[in-house]
């Protein structure tokens, strides 16, 4: 019988979010060969194809699609119910984030908490921004960093600026729409837009992979934060108006000290100030 492994699902997840395996194995803080074997661990299991190549790119298959459902909803399973068994104070301490927090803004994180408890792993998960409220609500992270309101305690870190983007090799169909499936703080921005009116939502996607699929296969144009903007295949399309900046917030667990809660908010806005 077929299983799925944790930690490959683990992997899978944010290569999804983060739209490659080099920028997933950054965030993970793991080999690019390790995140490789990951997915290709799982292609064996399974026995089809998860991902294909697309140029210098990777894109999703339709199975692999299916899988990435499914490993959502087993992460967030697998992760309460260690909430659960183990309680919120014991193990790792847990950063979860959304796909648009960089690397160097993670590495911040992680700097602050190592050097607080040395002694303690940290993990990291990544989620679409809602499933980051619940881990604030829920108290299954000890960090969380996500776009817009995260509740009670949350810190405005920065404001993140958006860029219409298009494909790189044609001109872009910008009466096709590209977006995020709901709830997403960016997909309510290009749907209020100026440049949204007399055009149609062409696709949505529920991960970054596939929404940078859609738009170099569709042709159509979708908004990526800045600090995203320069994915292989796409080209910035400065003649569109421009669109409102998405706040980048945090949330930090009471179980951290005070002063932990508040050198990791200082050193997010001056990796911000830095590399943003």
């Amino acid at each position: 019988m077929a299983t799925l492994d944790i930690t490959c699902l683990r992997s899978l997840v944010t290569v999804a979010s983060f739209g490659g395996v080099r920028r997933a194995a950054d965030a993970l803080h793991l080999s690019q060969a390790a995140v490789s074997g990951h997915l290709r661990r799982l292609e064996s299991e399974l026995g089809f194809p998860v991902v294909t190549r697309q140029g210098r790119s990777i894109a999703f298959t339709s199975r692999g699609e299916d899988l990435l459902r499914e490993a959502y909803r087993l992460l967030g399973e697998h992760d309460a119910a260690l909430s659960r068994l183990l309680g919120p104070d014991a193990g790792d301490l847990v950063v979860v984030s959304t796909d648009h927090a960089t690397e160097p803004l993670l590495r911040a994180v992680a700097r602050v908490l190592a050097r607080d408890h040395p002694d303690r792993p940290i993990r990291f998960r990544f989620h679409r921004s809602a499933r980051v409220r619940e881990s604030v609500h829920d108290r299954s992270a000890d960090v969380a960093l996500g776009i817009g309101d995260l509740g009670h305690g949350t810190r405005h870190i920065a404001d993140i600026p958006l860029t219409w983007v298009g494909p790189a090799d044609r001109a872009p169909e910008t009466g096709k729409l590209i977006a995020f499936t709901a709830p997403c703080a960016i997909r309510e921005r290009i749907l209020a837009s100026e440049a949204a009116s007399g055009r149609r939502l062409a696709r949505e996607c529920a991960d970054l992979i596939s929404l940078l699929a859609a738009v170099r296969t569709t042709g159509g144009i979708t908004a990526l934060p800045q600090t995203r903007d320069r994915e292989t295949g796409l080209r910035r399309l400065a003649a569109l108006p421009p669109l409102p900046a998405v706040p980048l917030s945090l949330v930090t667990s009471r179980r951290l000290a005070a002063r932990t809660r508040d050198d990791i908010a200082s050193a997010l806005h001056e990796t911000w100030c830095a590399h943003g």
